[in-house]
């Protein structure tokens, strides 16, 4: 099975560039491309053709929507699974052996929580539009339709409906910084939004990566128990024989029926790891796949991403938090300027029915000074609260590069350990794998109880799931440490 994804940006003649570019940013606009649900009619190279796929219908196998596009936060790219749009019409993913870079790329294409934030930017960008629209010149007027003693023709002391028009023009001279600081606000916000969409990238790669592993590795688990539970098969038969010909006991099939039970409930407990985890993959990027690239094959794959780049201070969440500083300290002199007044250029004419007159027809053209004074020192108290804003966002910017240097170093320390336990769980399978043919052979000689050989089966098993698990806790540490830093999605891009 595989999914076809089409290029909608493509027939609508815009390239991906044209359709994402937000300012200098680009920005992931996963609702732009949508997938399309179809036969893969070309046939492979074994000449058997891929079957079509049908929506969502959990657990059984499914299909959804599935987009790819990239993304550019604060100059650094950030990218779906690489090739995922191209410049054909579709590109195949295919379901069987699925790769991590795949179901990753899927995963942020679609997630709902990226699409949040790309809007949050989009908003954060045109709110710098707004400010900055202060400093071209604004246009009013009014109409005013109504009763008045002065606008009519008659005499003085009677009354008559009238209508009054206004209209005039508004030019901003100076204000002291106040338009300057909204402005800086206005960006600073942007900028922080940025890195946020940038944040919730990485987080929505990690999350589909460690969900990615805990799959590959349930099905390799998935596999071990099945070993276990056809080599007891095998031993219960050998034993099955020697009671029948009367070289063991009765007592020994019993026995030897007890660890089937065991490795079925060993598989059993594998295959629940296994569906609790397509479970997971599949509402996340809507689709279970046939089965995943291998354990073995997501670590090669893994190690040679290479060797981290970023450090602490260029991490997606600390640059939004730095961002937010900055939009702090705009606050702070945003504050301060209330208390000066705005200066204009003004021009307006006033008009009226009725008779002509100095009261219902005039004109102006100054210059106007407005500003306002709160009795209950408003301004005083708009001042300490943006300091006080700010003094949070500096401590928020402090406490975020605390939780990045504690995960980096928290993923370091879990890396190596899991190492440590991959080599103790290899030699533990090596030495039981020696011990079960030579506990075999003394139990066929009556000198060893058949306990030793169904026990030394048993902890084949446990040795080479304690592997495959810490050889995922291992890949888990390695990905949360490029995601700490913002690195993973820039690197699975390359990749």
């Amino acid at each position: 099975m595989c999914i076809k994804v089409k290029n909608r940006a493509k027939e609508a003649g815009l390239s991906f560039e044209e359709v994402y570019k937000i300012g200098k940013t680009v920005l992931v606009l996963p609702f732009l491309a949508a997938l399309s649900l179809s036969a893969c009619g070309a046939s492979g190279r074994s000449g058997k053709q891929t079957a079509g796929l049908t929506p969502p219908s959990f657990p059984a196998q499914s299909a959804a929507s599935a987009t790819g596009g990239k993304d550019m936060a604060g100059g650094r790219k950030l990218a779906m699974a690489p090739d995922l749009v191209k410049t054909g019409d579709y590109n195949t993913i295919s379901l069987k052996d699925m790769k991590l870079v795949d179901a990753v790329g899927i995963a942020i294409a679609r997630h709902p929580d990226i699409g949040r934030a790309t809007a949050v930017v989009m908003q954060s960008k045109a709110q710098i539009a707004v400010e900055k629209s202060v400093w071209y010149p604004t246009m009013t007027y009014g109409v005013d339709p109504g009763y008045s003693r002065y606008y009519g023709g008659k005499a003085r002391n009677s009354s008559e409906s009238s209508i009054r028009g206004t209209i005039g023009a508004r030019q901003l001279l100076y204000d002291f910084g106040q338009s300057s600081s909204r402005i800086g606000v206005a960006r600073a916000t942007y900028e922080r939004d940025r890195y946020q969409l940038e944040n919730t990238v990485e987080n929505v790669a990690y999350s589909m990566a460690a969900i990615f592993i805990e799959l590959s590795a349930a099905q390799e688990l998935v596999g071990a128990a099945q070993r276990e539970y056809n080599t007891m098969r095998i031993t219960r038969d050998k034993i099955a024989e020697r009671v029948a010909s009367g070289l063991s006991d009765a007592v020994d099939l019993n026995q030897a029926d007890v660890s089937i039970r065991r490795a079925q409930s060993d598989m059993l407990s594998a295959q629940t790891r296994y569906d609790v985890a397509a479970g997971r993959f599949a509402e996340i990027i809507g689709v279970r796949p046939d089965q995943v690239a291998s354990l073995e094959i997501t670590a090669s794959f893994i190690e040679n991403l290479g060797e981290r780049r970023n450090g602490v201070d260029s991490t997606p969440s600390v640059l939004a938090a730095e961002a937010e500083v900055r939009a702090a300290q705009k606050k702070v002199k945003l504050a301060r300027s209330q208390f000066y007044p705005s200066v204009n250029l003004g021009v307006s004419q006033q008009k009226a029915t009725g008779q002509r007159n100095a009261t219902n027809d005039s004109s102006f053209v100054g210059v106007q000074l407005n500003g306002s004074f709160n009795t209950g020192f408003r301004e005083k108290h708009m001042i300490e609260a943006a300091r006080a804003e700010l003094n949070a966002a500096q401590q928020s910017s402090e406490n975020e590069r605390l939780i990045t240097r504690t995960a980096l170093g928290s993923s370091e320390t879990e890396a190596q350990g899991a190492m440590a336990r991959m080599g103790n769980s290899s030699e533990m399978m090596s030495l039981s794998l020696s011990s079960r043919d030579l506990y075999w052979q003394q139990y066929t000689l009556n000198k060893r109880p058949l306990t030793d050989v169904v026990n030394a089966e048993r902890d084949i098993f446990m040795a080479e799931s304690d592997r495959i698990t810490a050889l995922a806790d291992y890949l888990n540490a390695r990905v949360r440490a490029y995601a700490a830093v913002g690195d993973l999605v820039e690197r699975l891009r390359k990749r």
